[in-house]
């Protein structure tokens, strides 16, 4: 019997454990996707309720969810794409006899944390809601219509500034494909393509490969805190097994120039721009709907690196949730460092009287992996 709504999620959700949303055991910690198949040999993996569709920026099909589903025993997965409904509204159409909850993964940021050296990226997902949600649907289309085209005038801008290397949404997406449905960030996508553009054709103005492809390849080299640009020259040397020379201040100069630009179109401390969705009002939008229930989603990848920031998160998270903040993701299991080990008590303590839900956020071709590659 499929779950469809709020009530059947929270008490499936009740009965699972770490083991539950765990195929394996990793051998890397640093590297996502490592893990074996222990726990789906032994039975114990149930649950992968965090699932990304090519609605928004994953690879399965709902029909390739739906079978992957049914071929583990006692499956239960969700569809959680980021801020768009379609896959869910595709589910729900149609003839299903396996265990998907239809969910949504809505980005969030915060601006008002205390000792916030910056604007925080939080995404909340949302189980059990309607797809056809009239006052939820209209909430999307809205920011992403808005979020859209602040991505067209940034890139507009951009040409105007820096014309001889035509910018354009299409070559950007090829790095972040949400960010030509308007469900993105517009300037992280556009720290990555204009970085990568104006290097690789510094050095390689005529090159047979696009400039997204050493970001692909070595994406574990840009976790630092070394600017993008410089991580994007070590990553192409590797790509093309060879040393370059150094960066010209004029290079750099552009990608400054480029940066002035992108960063503007983001929220910065205590000024939300309305593209975006504020997380203490979404939380509280959420709140007001007939269906769906919240969990704050891998609440160890913003990296605040302050317990004041995770306590804001949780209690304003139950104050503006009401009886709809339930969850948190206490099993998240794409974490690619240290980062999350280290925090898991202050962040447990934080979110003290909600639930554990779990996943992979899988975004490759099938619900045991992460399949990471953006």
């Amino acid at each position: 019997m499929p779950i469809i709504n709020e009530t059947d999620f929270i008490n499936r959700v009740k009965d699972l454990n770490e083991l539950s949303f765990k195929p394996g055991e990793r051998s890397n910690i640093y590297k996502m996707d490592t893990h074996d198949l222990r726990y789906l040999e032994s039975g114990d993996f149930c649950a992968n309720l965090h699932i990304h569709t090519h609605y928004s920026d994953g690879i399965l099909s709902v029909d390739e969810i739906k079978k992957q589903t049914r071929e583990i025993p006692n499956m239960l997965t969700a569809i959680t794409d980021h801020d768009t409904l379609d896959g869910v509204k595709e589910l729900a159409s149609s003839d299903f006899d396996a265990n998907i909850c239809p969910g949504i993964e809505i980005s969030t940021v915060g601006i008002n944390f205390p000792k916030q050296p910056k604007p925080l990226s939080i995404h909340l997902l949302v189980y059990g809601v309607d797809p056809f949600d009239k006052k939820l649907n209209d909430f999307l289309d809205y920011k992403k219509d808005l979020k859209l085209q602040l991505a067209k005038d940034t890139i507009e801008k951009l040409n105007n500034e820096l014309p001889e290397y035509n910018f354009n949404l299409e070559e950007a997406s090829l790095c972040h494909p949400m960010i030509m449905k308007g469900q993105d960030e517009v300037s992280h996508p556009l720290k990555k393509y204009t970085s990568g553009k104006i290097i690789l054709n510094h050095y390689f103005p005529n090159a047979n490969f696009s400039y997204q492809e050493p970001i692909y390849k070595f994406k574990y080299l840009f976790k630092g805190l070394e600017p993008f640009y410089i991580t994007y020259k070590k990553a192409l040397e590797m790509y093309i097994q060879c040393s370059l020379p150094l960066i010209p201040d004029n290079i750099i100069e552009k990608i400054m120039v480029a940066r002035n630009i992108y960063i503007e179109s983001h929220p910065k401390i205590g000024k939300m721009l309305e593209p975006f969705s504020s997380f203490e009002e979404t939380v509280e939008f959420i709140s007001t709907l007939d269906s769906g229930v919240m969990s704050i989603a891998h609440p160890a990848r913003t990296k605040a690196y302050t317990p004041e920031f995770y306590n804001y998160l949780f209690y304003n998270f139950k104050k503006y949730g009401k009886e709809k903040a339930m969850f948190y993701e206490k099993y998240y299991q794409s974490y690619e460092d240290t980062y999350a080990g280290e925090w898991a008590q202050v962040i447990d303590n934080a979110a003290e009287g909600l639930f554990a839900t779990g996943g992979l956020d899988t975004h490759g071709t099938d619900i045991l992996h992460r399949g990471a590659y953006y």
